[in-house]
């Protein structure tokens, strides 16, 4: 399969960890089903008294974040190496979306990934970076991925993402700010967690290790908005707008489906709704077709930009395309956004 032109970048492999599925095909199928896993916390309510409302694999035994975000990664990123040609004594490199570094010290995910990398020894030595972006990270690890790939330093790697809000600590600190989702609250957001993973390489790479493109990456683009939620300033979509406008342009398509963390928070519904009218025209093909799976898996944090990209390729592999030009989307509290563009070639027969 040749590379379509311009493009050099593809995902050849996916691995995922979700609220709705324990692998990234069933993640997808409960998504494309619309079924949720948002219910009553066993233990942990609100200041109201009430439940908090939360989408958990209840699969996992971890208890704290930290645990539950190793556990998570560690599972996404088993599946995502099952097709890869690695060895043990093979150097496989990472670069994990964590959440900022307000939100969790680096030295607690150093902590974090060293326990990764010990339980991935018999299958790889994994050199794991963390990009400590939050919501954008993915896309932010994307972006120095295809340098990487373009300058030649990079030939294959791993993309990814992993967090977890089924923390006492983070829906304490949701709830008294008045975020989560709620009896009280309607536009709170559903905390959720998982992990996905993308191995990404060049179409060179992909031809000698007869691996199959599942996606080529048309294009990853990342800015900065400077009027944030939750301050006195006013939302005004520029900086998501600049995402999707470059991003397109760049692609030079326009995008058939958009992937996004939309996710019940106002602030985001509004810069959604003034960053497609920065948007020009031609950058989509509907500007309000978009799939937001919050409601089925929660709000996921760190590991959005990655859990997002398998929705696409899956469901286009199983014969409900979004089109040849999916974009996916997302944005941090720190002001980071990000669009990724990706291709998707017909499916034979």
């Amino acid at each position: 399969m040749n590379a379509p032109r311009s493009m050099n970048a593809c995902i050849v492999a996916l691995g995922a960890r979700t609220a709705v599925g324990l692998r990234a095909g069933p993640s997808a199928a409960a998504v494309r089903a619309g079924l949720t896993r948002l219910a009553e916390h066993p233990s942990m309510v609100d200041r109201t008294g009430d439940p908090f409302r939360v989408c958990m694999d209840s699969t996992l035994d971890a208890v704290g974040r930290l645990r539950r975000m190793q556990a998570l990664a560690i599972s996404a990123l088993e599946e995502v190496l099952e097709p890869m040609p690695v060895t043990p004594e093979q150097t496989v490199p990472i670069l994990l979306g964590v959440p900022e570094p307000s939100d969790i010290p680096p030295v607690m995910i150093d902590r974090m990934t060293a326990g990764v990398a010990a339980a991935l020894s018999p299958r790889c030595r994994a050199h794991i970076v963390p990009v400590r972006e939050g919501n954008a990270s993915v896309i932010v690890a994307l972006e120095r991925a295809l340098a990487g790939i373009a300058d030649r330093t990079i030939e294959c790697c791993i993309v990814g993402g992993v967090d977890s809000w089924i923390d006492a600590d983070v829906l304490e600190a949701l709830d008294a700010d008045k975020r989560v989702l709620s009896v009280s609250n309607r536009w709170g957001v559903p905390p959720g967690e998982g992990a996905a993973m993308l191995a990404v390489c060049s179409h060179a790479f992909a031809r000698q290790s007869g691996l199959r493109p599942r996606a080529w990456i048309a294009a990853a683009v990342t800015t900065m908005e400077a009027n944030l939620a939750r301050t006195d300033s006013v939302c005004t979509g520029e900086g998501l707008g600049q995402a999707f406008t470059q991003a397109a342009a760049r692609a030079g398509a326009s995008v058939t489906k958009q992937y996004c963390d939309l996710d019940g928070d106002r602030y985001r519904e509004h810069e959604f709704s003034f960053a497609i009218l920065r948007a020009p025209p031609a950058a989509f093909v509907n500007a309000v077709d978009y799939v937001a799976p919050a409601d089925c898996w929660g709000s996921v944090g760190a590991a959005t930009g990655a859990m997002l990209a398998t929705l696409p390729v899956l469901h286009h592999e199983r014969g409900f395309s979004p089109g040849p030009w999916p974009m996916v989307w997302c944005g941090s509290d720190n002001g980071r956004r990000g669009a990724l563009v990706l291709h998707l070639e017909p499916r034979p027969g």
